[in-house]
């Protein structure tokens, strides 16, 4: 069915995490938007999110916005009325010769006024008795970090940004634009006219850049988690394990655990489904049962196969294209953009407010 021309000030396409954020801070400065997604508000890789929020971030280049942004959902968002980050500490594993490395990200973590606390493999066993770790690694842990349900958040998030923004369930086919600057977007539901237009998109932003001539470079990974039902103890924090891409949270409060483990598969389907294949599942447990030794028997309670976009050229960007004029892209998060997503919005609504020169 085609609807009738639309008009905004800002037309984003993607409405998970980023595309969300940035827009509700682009209402926030009195900017109309609308948002073109063909799955609707928390659809795509964000709805497969295992939503960790921490502020230590050592490797991606976005120390700082991963500190913004642990510090904005701590806050309960701009207004106050996300839901609150479920605080069972964040534990990120490194190994000990990297602390060096790492000096400069928790300085930036200090400096936005977060704690943190280093400890040894025998401090982390003894304070977690769940967790075994061996000698040669040290911990970051960050006790008011942890984790939040993503679908909730971007619901908040959503309803923050008011009457001011529009969600449109249709597919982008491509931008309008004349030979200088964009004019809006072609869409299976009919076009969008708009000064600027935000791709936020993952794996579909290639594709729509190219139909303005912009080369956008990138490509989708293979991630999944399990579910485990185990008798996980009442303190197990969140786990990150740098050496081993293994990375696990409780579930809920019945023991479940979900574990998953980062994988070096590429060129996947951008698809969301649920379920495991066996051989995912016996993968992830031959890694997470190192650190989590219950984990290894515990009986599965389902999971998700999904995927993340990686940039093939660098971390993941906000960047502001000269031609056609008005053209913004935020992608390439490599799995990492639920966590900075507050900063990378506030970041992206900044740029594209330059853009409109507001």
């Amino acid at each position: 069915m085609t609807a009738a021309p639309a008009a905004a000030d800002v037309a984003i396409v993607g409405g998970g995490i980023i595309g969300l954020a940035t827009a509700e801070r682009l209402t926030a400065h009195g900017a109309s938007v609308i948002v073109v997604d063909e799955a609707g508000a928390t659809g795509g890789a964000t709805s497969a999110s295992g939503g960790l929020v921490r502020a230590f971030e050592p490797e991606s280049g976005h120390a700082a916005w991963a500190a913004e942004g642990c510090a904005r959902y701590q806050a309960r968002g701009w207004r106050g009325t996300w839901p609150s980050v479920r605080a069972d500490g964040s534990l990120t594993l490194i190994d000990h010769h990297r602390l060096a490395e790492a000096t400069t990200a928790l300085e930036t973590v200090h400096a936005a006024g977060h704690k943190t606390d280093i400890l040894t493999a025998d401090e982390i066993t003894r304070r977690f008795p769940g967790l075994t770790v061996p000698g040669h690694l040290l911990g970051v842990l960050e006790p008011q970090a942890g984790w939040l349900p993503a679908a909730d958040t971007v619901r908040a998030i959503l309803r923050d940004a008011g009457d001011r923004l529009r969600l449109r369930t249709a597919r982008a086919t491509g931008l309008l634009h004349s030979s200088s600057r964009v004019l809006g977007l072609r869409t299976s539901t009919g076009p969008v006219h708009a000064d600027a237009v935000l791709l936020a998109a993952g794996i579909g932003s290639t594709a729509l850049a190219a139909s303005a001539g912009v080369h956008l470079p990138l490509r989708t990974r293979a991630i999944g988690y399990c579910l485990l039902r185990t008798e996980a103890p009442a303190d197990l924090p969140t786990v990150v394990d740098r050496t081993t891409g293994a990375w696990l949270r409780r579930w809920d409060t019945g023991g479940t655990v979900l574990a998953g483990v980062a994988c070096a598969r590429t060129g996947v389907p951008a698809t969301v489904r649920a379920g495991v294949p066996a051989a995912e599942e016996h993968r992830v447990r031959a890694v997470v049962r190192h650190r989590c030794p219950q984990l290894a028997h515990a009986r599965a309670a389902g999971g998700v196969t999904a995927y993340d976009t990686l940039a093939t050229d660098g971390p993941g960007a906000v960047t502001v294209w000269p031609r056609p004029r008005g053209l913004v892209t935020a992608v390439g998060w490599n799995g990492g953009g639920f966590k900075l997503a507050p900063a990378v919005g506030r970041h992206a609504a900044a740029r594209i407010l330059e853009v409109l020169n507001r």
